[in-house]
């Protein structure tokens, strides 16, 4: 250690900074070098950073670094990638620079444009589902509609921006489908985050005589106690314990829910959930092999 803690004398200290010195005087400074109007003479305009210009192909949009901002260079461009331009004067490279800025211009308005219709589509879906009506009354009743009001109160020209709005059954069905996947994610990330959780389980028949499946969750979120909807699946077999519980249990495989964090189950009371041996309480309580698990029946109100 003394090797690495031991001073160094004054000329070992000398010898050490002379070859600094050298290399300092041997860097080159580095010179960034500026766009002339007439560059573009040889097809060259220029972007990025105005202290640093790079050159730019105003035929095929190469960019070159700022050293290359040389006529030399410039004009061994044009040269070698655009034989057929280099007869062609000052007016013709500023017409397609003027072009270009159009394209461009014209590109940003439609991306515009398409971004807001895009929004609308999932506003008007959202509505729709609030208010579960068929998602063909948007392309039957809702769309024509708007097509109407826009043109008696702001003429036909607006017509053409609402009939951008994508509102097929299909669409409005893909829309509900993208907002729903993305309350669930978030909900999810809650429950995860929040650990400890409690679950309600019912089961119901639809008018199609198919058995329904829905659950419900409270936890802790921001030091509030709430309750959210989680989901409501199909029971395809009979409606026992056990095929209750495989079906929640699925759901909660794929969600990376622990059964170990659930702490309370409520249910209604019925043998196929409180039953002792194939219930579904019994089966969670076989999952978690916990007999502390607390159940509740809740009473429905008429």
């Amino acid at each position: 250690m003394a090797k690495f803690l031991r001073r160094k004398d004054s000329s070992s200290r000398i010898d050490d900074e002379e070859p600094s010195t050298s290399v300092t005087k041997n860097l080159k400074k580095i010179v960034k070098r500026k766009y002339d109007e007439d560059y573009i003479k040889y097809g060259f305009s220029w972007c990025g950073d105005e202290t640093a210009p790079r050159p730019q192909c105003i035929i095929c949009g190469d960019q070159l670094s700022n050293e290359s901002m040389v006529p030399s260079k410039l004009k061994r461009h044009l040269y070698s990638s655009h034989p057929s331009c280099t007869n062609k004067d000052k007016q013709y490279f500023k017409r397609c620079l003027e072009q270009n800025k159009k394209q461009k211009k014209f590109i940003k308005s439609a991306v515009t444009v398409s971004e807001k219709a895009l929004e609308a589509s999932y506003h008007v879906a959202k509505l729709i589902a609030r208010q579960k009506k068929p998602h063909t009354v948007s392309e039957t009743l809702i769309k024509p509609a708007c097509m109407e009001i826009f043109r008696l109160m702001l003429g036909p020209n607006e017509v053409k921006e609402v009939n951008k709005v994508s509102l097929s059954a299909d669409t409005v069905k893909r829309r509900i489908h993208d907002m729903s996947s993305d309350i669930l994610g978030t909900l999810i990330k809650k429950l995860l985050s929040a650990e400890k959780f409690a679950l309600q389980i019912d089961e119901t028949t639809d008018i199609k005589n198919k058995a329904q499946l829905i659950a419900f969750v409270c936890f802790v979120d921001e030091d509030f106690i709430k309750e959210h909807y989680l989901f409501c699946k199909e029971v395809p077999e009979r409606t026992t314990g056990e095929e209750i519980f495989r079906v929640t249990d699925d759901f909660f495989k794929i969600c990376n829910i622990q059964w170990s964090n659930c702490i309370a189950v409520c249910t209604d009371g019925a043998a196929v959930m409180t039953g002792r041996e194939k219930g579904f309480v019994s089966c969670v309580r076989q999952k978690i092999r916990r007999y502390n698990l607390h159940t509740a029946a809740y009473i429905e109100k008429h």
